[in-house]
C-alpha cells in the first residue's frame, strides 16, 4: 500500500529520473491494488471495469507533476468516459470520479443541474470537489461549493467536474495500510452513486 516514501518520487527534477521511479515505485502499486478497486466496482449485471495506469507518454522534456490509475468501462480509454482515477500528487493520494472535457458535451447532452446536485449533495462529508483535475488544489463538497462547481461545469467549456477524497502527506494513514485500502475502496464504493446514473446518461447519448 502506499506509504508517505512515495511522495518522494516528485523530489526528482528530471523526466527520466522521475519516470523510472514511477515506473518501478508506483506503477506496481497501482497494478497491484486495481483488482481489487475493479472487484468492488464490478456487478455481475454491468460491463467489466478496466485499469488504465497513466503512462505520460506525451511527456519530452518536464516530469510528470501527478500520475495514477484511472477505471473505466471502455477497454481501450477513459478520459472520454465517466471514470475513476487513484493517483498521486507530490502532497496528497486522490480518489476521485472524473467528468472531463472528452466527456463532457455527452453528459451535458442527458443530464441537467438538477440531476447531479442531489447525488453530490448525498455524499458523507469529508469529500472535495473541483472544476479541473489538472490541478491539486479542492475545495470541500459542502453544498454551496457543489452548487457553485456544478454551475461552473455546466457554464464553462473546458470546466471539469472532480469530486471525491485526498489523503494528504503525514496522514497517519499511510502508516496503516488496512485502513487505507479500506478507504480507498470505500470511497470508489460510495461514488458509484454519482457515476452509475452519469454513465446511464453517457451510454444512451452514444446509442443515439
Amino acid at each position: 500500500m502506499f506509504t508517505n516514501q512515495d511522495f518522494e518520487i516528485f523530489n526528482d527534477q528530471t523526466l527520466a529520473g522521475r519516470m523510472h521511479l514511477i515506473k518501478t515505485v508506483i506503477d506496481p502499486k497501482f497494478e497491484q491494488v486495481a483488482p481489487t478497486i475493479i472487484a468492488s466496482l464490478q456487478t455481475p449485471s454491468e460491463p467489466p471495469f478496466y485499469a488504465h495506469v497513466a503512462k505520460h507518454l506525451r511527456r519530452f522534456k518536464n516530469p510528470p507533476v501527478d500520475t495514477w490509475v484511472a477505471f473505466s468501462q471502455n477497454k481501450r480509454s477513459y478520459k472520454a468516459w465517466p471514470h475513476f482515477e487513484l493517483g498521486l500528487w507530490p502532497d496528497r493520494l486522490f480518489i476521485y470520479f472524473d467528468i472531463l472535457d472528452e466527456c463532457k458535451p455527452a453528459v451535458q447532452a442527458k443530464m441537467q443541474l438538477a440531476d447531479l446536485t442531489p447525488l453530490l449533495k448525498a455524499l458523507p462529508a469529508g469529500y472535495v470537489i473541483s472544476n479541473n483535475h489538472g490541478v491539486p488544489a479542492t475545495q470541500l463538497a459542502t453544498p454551496s461549493n457543489i452548487t457553485q462547481a456544478i454551475k461552473k461545469f455546466d457554464q464553462y467549456k473546458h470546466s471539469e467536474l472532480v469530486v471525491g477524497r485526498a489523503v494528504l502527506v503525514g496522514d497517519p494513514l499511510f502508516e496503516d495500510a488496512d485502513t487505507l485500502n479500506k478507504l480507498i475502496i470505500t470511497t470508489f464504493k460510495q461514488l458509484l452513486s454519482i457515476y452509475q446514473p452519469v454513465m446511464a446518461a453517457v451510454s444512451a447519448e452514444r446509442q443515439v
